[in-house]
């Protein structure tokens, strides 16, 4: 039976909660020799069977997978034993820390910070996830720092340092602009707390440095309640194949989160981000721009942001005016701008400005900024006129952005003037047709046009009414006498008889 149970027998907790165990099988096992293992985390727990076995080429079981494993200040027993046709085998036994064999996780949201005016980086991180400790000071941590040499010189790496510390950030002091650098880190045990003495595993590399090529003018608003836009200008010195990807954390609570719809200029290049559901909270959200290029290394941007500040705010809603006819004042009315982070009215002061309806462009001939209130009294200086009112909000207190926001729409009230522009032109014209009737009547009796339009018709002759004697005959006489060959003379007489 010696030789029959399994040899170098080792197990490794990873990413938190999985642990594998492997084997060797005996040296005098025989190929139908099976293997089985049984564990329990404590005493306090049952035994178990490997769920999920690793196997050989032979189907021999030479290792098992485990997930959802916690970590405890207890030895977690481990028992191997064996079966083959004929023959018992050998069982193997083993009791184990299981903090010690737990190979820690990178450090988290490696950050650097970097100043050309000091020379100098601040970097920091978060420490490593693990299921039973929760306190940063239970770790130490190895920094590797490499200054890289310019892709065209052909030189990997022009220097390295690493250093050891006990504190979540530190400060390098050797920063220059115009090179190129990658750090990396990793962590232990401080020698205090129930954590692996072993080393854990190395962070990404995280690259900084080359002056011009991060973003620049980096700016972001949030409108409309729930949407935000963030875009970004390429670095002056940046690759043309340079592309700009967006991380950022809302809170410390939250998790780190790619751009999902990036805003794209004509060279496919990344420019900006839409956000769509955004909350607003009372922390700063954090925002990293980093880039890539297969020339060479890419500067990265952050910036922390107190979203609050950066929200243009909404109009002013259900804006209402009413005017009494007799005091000749008008009661404005109003609700606060919808925002997704505070329903207080305090939280606001507000600008009225209102201009005459018949001068939009001219200057206001009201302005008023009120705090913290809902209405406001309007005294009309004319109740013959149309009236446009505007109205726009800002923060007073509370987390709420200071500056002015959007304009509402003008909101038409009061009356037109009593007098219309149209009753303005039948006034006109009632007064100005009698006074060019005058006008015409004295300048055609003045010019004599009168006569020329109106001719008269000729009278008798005064000889006509001398006539003695009615006889006929006689009148008859008289009148061939008195006329003229060129005049017709229409006579009509009652002649008594």
């Amino acid at each position: 039976m010696n030789g029959t149970a399994i040899e170098n027998f080792v197990c490794v907790i990873f990413n938190v909660s999985f642990m594998n165990c492997t084997w060797h099988v005996g040296r005098t096992a025989t190929e139908d020799t099976q293997y089985f293992l049984y564990w329990r985390a404590s005493k306090n727990e049952d035994v178990t069977e490997c769920q999920n076995y690793i196997k050989d080429n032979c189907g021999r079981h030479t290792g098992c997978q485990f997930q959802n494993v916690t970590i405890e200040n207890k030895y977690a027993y481990f028992l191997v034993n064996g079966s083959r046709s004929g023959q018992n085998v050998q069982s193997y036994e083993k009791k184990i820390l299981l903090y010690k064999i737990e190979k820690l996780t990178p450090p988290l949201n490696v950050t650097v910070n970097c100043t050309e005016a000091s020379h100098s980086c601040n970097i920091w991180w978060q420490p490593p996830r693990t299921s039973h400790v929760k306190k940063s000071s239970c770790f130490k941590y190895e920094i590797a720092i490499e200054n890289k040499a310019d892709v065209e010189k052909k030189i990997k790496t022009a220097s390295k340092r690493e250093e050891i510390v006990e504190n979540n950030s530190y400060l390098y002091e050797s920063f220059s602009s115009g090179e190129k650098y990658s750090i990396r880190i990793r962590a232990t045990d401080a020698g205090f707390c129930l954590v692996s003495p072993n080393w854990g595993e190395w962070s990404t590399p995280v690259e900084f440095g080359m002056e011009g090529s991060a973003i620049e003018n980096f700016s972001c608003v949030i409108y409309n309640i729930f949407l935000m836009n963030c875009t970004w200008q390429a670095g002056r010195e940046a690759p043309a194949d340079t592309q700009y990807f967006l991380y950022w954390q809302n809170s410390r609570d939250e998790e780190e989160m790619e751009c999902e719809f990036y805003i794209k200029d004509e060279n496919c290049r990344n420019v900006g981000c839409i956000f769509q559901n955004v909350s607003i909270g009372t922390e700063k959200a954090y925002f990293l721009v980093n880039g890539s290029s297969k020339d060479s290394l890419i500067q990265f941007y952050d910036e922390y942001i107190d979203l609050y500040r950066i929200e243009k705010l909404m109009p002013p809603s259900n804006i209402t005016v009413n005017c009494d006819e007799i005091k000749n004042d008008c009661i404005i009315q109003w609700q606060r701008p919808q925002i997704s982070h505070s329903n207080k009215d305090l939280c606001f002061k507000y600008e009225i400005s209102i201009k005459y309806k018949d001068n939009p462009k001219g200057k206001p001939i009201y302005t008023s900024i009120q705090e913290g209130e809902n209405s406001n009294v309007f005294l009309r200086s004319n109740t013959r006129k149309k009236y446009i009112l505007k109205m726009r909000a800002a923060g007073s207190v509370c987390f709420v952005n200071p500056a002015w926001g959007e304009w509402s729409a003008p909101v038409e009230f009061g009356n037109y003037e009593i007098i219309s522009p149209s009753a303005w032109i039948l006034l006109g014209v009632a007064v100005a047709t009698p006074l060019m009737a005058i006008i015409t009547f004295s300048f055609c009796k003045r010019t004599g046009c009168w006569e020329a339009a109106f001719s008269q018709i000729p009278g008798p002759k005064p000889d006509f009414f001398t006539l003695a004697d009615t006889v006929p005959e006689l009148m008859e006489n008289k009148i061939q006498s008195i006329t003229s060959e060129n005049e017709e003379i229409v006579l009509v007489a009652d002649i008594v008889r």
